[in-house]
């Protein structure tokens, strides 16, 4: 069972101190997808080859806070150095969920929280194809799915906060469900570090992967 409350507790921790770089890298994704998006006639197709780069470079960032490093723009921006490897993963996530949606919407909603861990995936193995790291996330999902969708919900009155402030509690709100879902992540992937009342062990994390 997933702890819900530690995840979010050692996000808090995570963030604690980081939390102005964090914000700069927010604004930074959220100004190249929304510039990608403007550009008339080519912006969907800018902001389909942004978006799996950033998403890569945003994992590296989290994954990195887990380890204990600081955030760094350059680390962000690295996901372009995949960028092949970034639009075949989102492509084929886009695509997929597109696929199931037509299905009905909750075969959709499935799909895409069984994709949900592919860019951790490709961003802890850069010998993985985008392909392969879709298939790791679909098995690594197996039994988590309604955890995974329970922590999101969890997060609707935050969500709420945004709309009430136009957004802009965005700044504290999009960092804070990051950094607790990069937590998730770590505890499906290695689950012998959990301690038996579902709170993390100590210093199970590896070196920082960027």
């Amino acid at each position: 069972m997933i702890n819900r409350e530690d995840l979010k507790m050692r996000a808090k921790q995570m963030m604690s101190g980081n939390m102005g770089m964090l914000i700069v890298c927010f604004i930074i994704v959220a100004a190249l997808t929304g510039v990608s998006n403007a550009i008339p006639l080519v912006g969907p197709v800018l902001s389909i080859c942004v978006t799996g780069p950033l998403a890569l470079g945003s994992c590296y960032i989290y994954l990195n806070l887990t380890r204990g490093a600081e955030p760094d723009v350059n680390v962000l921006l690295s996901g372009f150095q995949r960028f092949v490897d970034t639009l075949v993963l989102t492509l084929l996530i886009g695509v997929f969920t597109f696929l199931w949606s037509l299905l009905l919407v909750v075969p959709g909603i499935i799909k895409a929280i069984s994709y949900s861990q592919a860019y951790y995936i490709l961003a802890e193995h850069p010998e993985m194809s985008g392909k392969e790291a879709l298939d790791a996330s679909v098995e690594m999902m197996e039994g988590h799915k309604m955890d995974y969708f329970v922590l999101l919900l969890s997060f609707i009155p935050w969500m709420l906060l945004c709309g009430v402030t136009c957004g802009l509690a965005l700044l504290y709100v999009q960092p804070y469900m990051n950094a607790t879902f990069v937590n998730f992540y770590e505890a499906i992937k290695s689950p012998a570090v959990m301690n038996t009342n579902g709170a993390f062990a100590d210093n199970y994390y590896d070196e920082q992967i960027y």
